[in-house]
Formats: C-alpha cells, sequence, structure tokens
C-alpha cells in the first residue's frame, strides 16, 4: 500500500503532467514570449531610445496573460469534471492548491528571466541599429533589480489568478473579476479618491506594485512604491490570494 501514498511530491508531478500535457500551454508560451520581445524590439527601434521603460513594455502583456493562465489551471478542471477525480485522489485538497502553486512558479520562472533577458537585449540592439540611439536610462545595478522585477512580477499575478480561481470556480467570473482588478480598479481608484490620497493609493493595487518591481524612472500617473516595497506588497497579495482561494477549496463541495 505504501507504493500507493498519497505524498505532495506526487501529487506535485500529477500537476505538472496535467500542465505540460496540454498543446495551449505551449502555445500560449510561445506566443506571448514572441510578441514580449518583438513589443520590446519595435519600441527601441521607433524610440531611438534604449530603456527598461520599454524593454519591459511587454511584461504588462505576460501579467494580463499568465494571470489567466494561472485562472485557468483550476477553473478548467471544475469545467470539465476533472476536479472530483483529483480530490478523489486528493482528499486533503489544499495539496492540490499548493502544487499547482509550485508547478506554475517551477514553469514560469524561467521563461520570464528568459524573456526579460532577451527583451532588454532586442530594445538596446535595435535602439542601436534605428540611428543615434541614447542609450541613457538604468544601467548597473538597477538595470539588475528592473530585470529581475520584471521576471517575478507576471509569476506573482499568476498565482494570483490561481488564487482567484480557486476562489470563484468559475472560468468567466473568475477572469472577469481578474481583469477588473487588474485593468480597471487603478483608474477608478484614482478618479474616485482625492488626488494625493489616490495617488497613493494606487500604489498598493497588485498591478500597480508589481509595475514598480520593474519600473524605473518616467513619468507615471500614481505614486510608485520603491521596488522592495513594491515586490512585499505583491507577495501579500499572493499569500492572500492562495489562502482565500485554498479556504474555500477545502471548505466547499467540487
Amino acid at each position: 500500500m505504501s507504493a500507493y501514498r498519497v505524498t505532495f511530491p506526487r501529487v506535485v508531478r500529477a500537476e505538472w503532467t496535467k500542465l505540460f500535457g496540454l498543446r495551449s500551454t505551449w502555445v500560449v508560451a510561445a506566443s506571448t514570449a514572441v510578441l514580449a520581445v518583438a513589443l520590446a524590439g519595435a519600441t527601441g527601434w521607433h524610440s531611438h531610445r534604449a530603456d527598461a521603460q520599454g524593454a519591459f513594455l511587454g511584461i504588462d502583456l505576460f501579467s494580463l496573460v499568465l494571470g489567466v493562465f494561472g485562472i485557468t489551471m483550476i477553473t478548467g478542471e471544475y469545467g470539465s469534471g476533472l476536479v472530483r477525480a483529483t480530490f478523489a485522489a486528493v482528499p486533503r485538497r489544499l495539496p492540490v492548491l499548493l502544487a499547482k502553486a509550485v508547478v506554475l512558479a517551477a514553469a514560469v520562472v524561467p521563461l520570464m528571466l528568459a524573456v526579460s533577458v532577451v527583451s532588454l537585449g532586442a530594445n538596446r540592439l535595435l535602439a542601436g541599429h534605428a540611428g543615434d540611439a541614447e542609450h541613457a536610462g538604468p544601467a548597473g545595478s538597477d538595470l539588475v533589480w528592473a530585470t529581475a522585477g520584471a521576471a517575478a512580477a507576471p509569476v506573482a499575478l499568476a498565482l494570483i489568478g490561481l488564487g482567484v480561481g480557486a476562489l470563484l470556480r468559475h472560468t468567466a467570473t473568475a477572469i472577469t473579476v481578474y481583469v477588473l482588478s487588474v485593468l480597471v480598479l487603478p483608474a477608478l481608484l484614482q478618479a474616485a479618491l482625492p488626488e494625493r490620497l489616490g495617488t497613493d493609493v494606487v500604489g498598493y493595487v497588485p498591478v500597480a506594485a508589481a509595475q514598480a518591481m520593474y519600473t524605473v524612472g518616467g513619468d507615471n500617473p500614481f505614486r510608485m512604491l520603491a521596488p522592495g516595497t513594491a515586490a512585499l506588497v505583491v507577495a501579500a497579495w499572493v499569500v492572500a490570494a492562495l489562502a482565500a482561494g485554498g479556504m474555500v477549496l477545502w471548505r466547499r463541495d467540487p
């Protein structure tokens, strides 16, 4: 019987197989990566500037796509009915969510590191060939931290998406809530709150805090947090989303 004992590494292996057994996983990752790098190169070519702001323009796209991807990792199982088999195999349920989070992070971190580095290189290369490029902008440690932040931010938002998916369990509803939070909430807060308060509060919204992790300089409509503070805020949102999703997962029937 011990050979069939449910262990966390086995749950992780099962989730890894589920994720990479889908052709859509490879298609979404490859197409979004190519588009992000292309945006970075195009920005350098047309602006004649090599900077982190333009190089990481596609990271916002990745954050949106990976958030939706995190949502469908779990809502897809509810929609297909596969979740019943999953929970029959792993009755404790919470290890399933944790395993999905581990697999999602393990799959996305190398991808985002590669995309961030290649995007920065493409931006600088095409800016240099576009004419009299202005190689201004961050350098040294600032650029290293911005690149690391650009790689980490979409991973965090994907994990938030996973938590939202576990919380709501319905694909369309979860995606709507996620998109509204990412695209609409910052603008609503800024319009609804007094000007000074709005510029401060918006910085703590998940997507704004995530952007602060890789934004260096530039004009922004709200007051961005310092990268270190932003990373802590984003981490808190990830923990909150996964905790809320885990609680619902534990208490409700499939």
